[in-house]
This record gives structure tokens, C-alpha cells and sequence, in this order.
């Protein structure tokens, strides 16, 4: 098979911060249309009240969302590996999901019903389920081109350190500075609506763009390797699922997305509420964390050379537990006031701690996974990379629901006010001990035994 050049390999890197850009409107930019802070000129789309003693309206509807996009993860991954399109049985599956990926997220800002009503409620889930599973088709054959295009694990994580690069400096500015145009466009003239939803779009329209470069890049019959999978879809679980690595690397993996997609949409409301700022004051404290971000770059790829994917990522995600557990020394209050000092010195030196960790999240589960796969394949004969995150998917997306869940009940039951803060200030802490648990369960995980099967297997070859 042919090596890509370099410009393949930039315009493929670039479907990375397409579909997450629309996750991140989906997971930061929703939760801040229908579930607002007071004072900031838009009014609550559903109801906060309480059901069940945990669920809010938002959160139930992100649940069914994730629930639909967990369904769909299995099968499209067993789709995937036994496809034998002439367009490419990873790209078919891409060119089927770009269009309504990139669109659905911007129908969530034109609800049908009078705010709070329950038909915005339903409006809600089920664009989130439709999204979700378009996601699904287009991420999952996506991810699978990774250890199919590059051979090896130095391959790996200089293509995997090429997406991060990509994506991580757009996603991070995005992350806050999705609020700081909707500051700008409101004091331009522009309703709080007309704003939010002006963001929205604009930002459709440029991830549809990135998610169509590598559609074009990527010809499966030059670049990468294609082993159909002939097994059936139970035979493909059950045998992706006995692998007792892989339920160690997957579980570590349920815990820490749990951690962090708790505390990403939290950021602009620790501007707003905590600091007591607007919501562009989110793009400054994002810039600490996009500097140190980029600078880790470099010596992840350094440390999972010298030391192993598996003990880099250890570091990595121990040491963003210990910077957002900090979060909860934080004191609410307004500029100038008695904590105020204080309060931005932690944010900011949070911030610029988390930052080379989220290096290593970006490109080391990547290596981890694709170890796996290779490992899989030498046992089966067959390349099943969209199985294995078909199956991740299926598992992990419920903790996307379940971090929404949780989030929205710590708002409803704590308040995300400037009146009532804790709830905005007890996602640090919550999300830390997750953090914490999966330090302890990727330490566990079997590297050496992975990789020497790897390795007889291409000795036996």
C-alpha cells in the first residue's frame, strides 16, 4: 500500500475538528441556550424542575440522544468492516453522514414551542438522537482509518499528534469562544437569539467544510489496508468483548470521558457565575490552556517513545485530576472583590495545568486502541478497527449522557447563579474522583502482554 503525502494527510487530519465542532455545539453551546444563567438575555427553553429525584428535562433529553447514538455505534462499526463499496467501506460511510451531521445541530436553536413547554422538550431529543446517530456513521469509520493508514505506533502518534494539532487549537478557542462572538454580536445590536443562533450556523457551515476534506483525501485503495471481516455480528461482539485488555482500557476510558465532559461545558459558567464575568472572559482563561496545550504536544510524542502509551496516559489524566480538583478552592465573586485575586490566580494556573494532560487525551487513546485492533487482527486475520469503536462507542456514549445528567442536576440542585453558585463549583471535585478512578484502572492495563502479541505475530509472518 501507498504512505499518503502530506497533504492527504492534512486534509484527512482536518475531519477531526469538523465533527467535534459539532459536538461541541451540540455538549457547550445547547446547555447554554435552553439552561441560561439569569441575566444574560435569553430565557430557559425547558423545564429545570427535578423527576425522579435526578433527572431534569435537558438531561433526560441528552440521555435518549446518547442512548440512540450508543445503539447505532455496533452496528455501523460491523457495517463498516464488512463493507465492500467501490467508494471505500470507511469512506461510504463518511460521504452518507457529513451532510446531516453538520446540519442537525443548528435545528436544536429553533425550538417549535413557547419556552419551558414539554414540545420543546421532545424537539430536543429528537434532533439529539438524529445527530447522534449521523455522528456515529461518519466518527466511527473515521477513527478506523487511523491504524488502517498508519502502520505503526511512531506512525501512529505523528498522525494521531497531526489530527490533535488540528483540531485542539480551533476546539479550545471554541470551547469559550463561541461565547465571546455571541458577547460581541448582542453588543453589536443583535438579540440574545439572533446572536446564539448567528454563531450556530457559521460554525455548521465551516465543520460540513472540514468534514469534507477527507472524502476527498483518503482513496482506501491506495493508502490503507483492507481486511473484510467475515464475521457475524454476534461472533464480532462477543469476540471484541472477550478481549480482557480491552475491557480495561475501556472502562478507564468510561471514567475519564465522564471527567472531562463534565467540566468542558462548566468553563464559560466559571467565568460568568464564579468569577463573576462576561462569557468572553471564558476565551482568556482558555488561552493559558491553549498555550501550555500546545507546547505538550511535543513531549507526548517524547514520553510515550520513551516510556509507553499506557504510562503517559497514567500521567496524563492523574495530573488533570489533581488540577481540577483545585477548582473547588474557588470562592464566588465579582471583580475586585475580597476572593477576586485569588480566584483568577487558581483559574489561570488551573488552566495552564491541564494543559500538556489534554495533549496526551488527544493522541495517546489513539495508540492505546489502535495496539488493540493490531493485536485482534493478528489473532483474527481481519482488520475490525470500526468494531472495536463501534463497541467504545456503544459503551462510552452513555457517559456523555450521563455527564449531562449529572450536570444538569447539580445546576438544578445547587444553582448555576451568582446567587446560588455550588453547583458550578462542585464540578471540579466530582469530576476529579472520576479522573482519579481511571488513573487507577489504566494502570492496569496490559501494554506489554498487548504488544508482544503484536510482536509474534509479525515474527510468525
Amino acid at each position: 500500500m501507498e504512505s499518503m503525502g502530506g497533504w492527504r494527510r492534512l486534509m484527512f487530519g482536518f475531519g477531526n475538528p469538523g465533527f467535534q465542532l459539532t459536538e461541541r455545539i451540540v455538549v457547550n453551546v445547547a446547555i447554554y441556550f435552553y439552561l441560561p444563567p439569569a441575566g444574560r438575555g435569553l430565557v430557559p427553553q425547558v423545564s429545570n424542575e427535578i423527576y425522579f429525584g435526578v433527572f431534569t428535562a435537558f438531561g433526560a433529553a441528552m440521555l435518549i440522544g446518547r442512548f440512540a447514538d450508543a445503539l447505532a455505534d455496533p452496528f455501523v462499526g460491523y457495517a463498516s468492516d464488512r463493507s465492500r463499496s467501490r467508494w471505500g467501506r470507511r469512506r461510504s460511510f463518511l460521504m452518507v453522514g457529513v451532510i446531516p451531521m453538520a446540519a442537525l445541530p443548528a435545528l436544536l436553536f429553533w425550538p417549535p414551542g413557547s419556552p419551558g413547554s414539554a414540545s420543546n422538550g421532545i424537539w430536543l431529543a429528537l434532533i439529539l438522537s438524529l445527530y447522534f446517530v449521523f455522528y456515529t456513521v461518519y466518527v466511527a469509520p473515521y477513527l478506523s482509518l487511523i491504524p488502517e493508514l498508519a502502520r505503526d505506533q511512531t506512525e501512529r502518534v505523528r498522525l494521531a499528534t497531526w489530527m490533535a494539532v488540528l483540531a485542539f487549537p480551533v476546539l479550545s478557542f471554541y470551547g469559550v469562544g463561541w461565547a465571546w462572538g455571541f458577547d460581541v454580536l448582542r453588543q453589536s445590536g443583535y438579540s440574545s437569539d439572533q446572536a446564539i443562533r448567528t454563531v450556530v450556523v457559521a460554525s455548521c457551515g465551516v465543520a460540513f467544510l472540514w468534514c469534507l476534506l477527507p472524502i476527498l483525501a483518503v482513496d482506501e485503495r491506495r493508502f490503507a489496508r483492507a481486511q473484510v471481516s467475515t464475521l457475524s455480528l454476534r461472533e464480532a461482539l462477543t469476540t471484541t468483548l472477550r478481549n480482557r485488555a480491552f475491557r480495561i482500557y475501556l472502562v478507564a476510558q468510561i471514567f475519564f470521558m465522564f471527567g472531562i465532559n463534565l467540566v468542558q461545558p462548566a468553563l464559560v459558567y466559571y467565568a460568568t457565575v464564579v468569577l463573576g464575568r462576561t462569557e468572553g472572559f471564558a476565551a482568556v482563561l482558555g488561552g493559558a490552556m491553549l498555550v501550555t496545550t500546545l507546547l505538550g504536544f511535543p513531549l507526548v510524542g517524547r514520553a510515550a517513545d520513551r516510556f509507553g502509551a499506557k504510562r503517559s496516559m497514567v500521567f496524563c489524566v492523574g495530573l488533570f485530576a489533581v488540577a481540577i480538583a483545585a477548582l473547588g478552592g474557588l470562592r464566588a465573586d465579582v471583580p475586585g472583590g475580597a476572593s477576586d485575586f485569588a480566584n483568577l490566580v487558581l483559574m489561570g494556573s488551573v488552566m495552564a495545568a491541564v494543559g500538556p494532560p489534554i495533549a496526551g487525551f488527544l493522541v495517546l487513546p489513539h495508540v492505546l486502541i489502535s495496539q488493540l485492533i493490531d493485536a485482534d487482527a493478528a489473532r483474527t486475520g481481519a482488520q475490525r478497527a470500526a468494531m472495536y469503536f463501534g463497541v467504545q462507542g456503544f459503551l462510552t456514549k452513555w457517559v456523555f449522557g450521563a455527564s449531562g445528567v449529572v450536570l444538569a442536576f447539580l445546576f438544578a440542585r445547587f444553582g448555576n447563579s451568582a446567587e446560588a453558585p455550588l453547583g458550578v463549583m462542585l464540578v471540579g471535585p466530582v469530576a476529579a474522583v472520576a479522573c482519579g478512578i481511571s488513573v487507577w484502572l489504566y494502570a492496569r492495563y496490559p501494554e506489554t502482554e498487548v504488544l508482544g502479541e503484536i510482536h509474534r505475530s509479525s515474527q510468525e509472518r
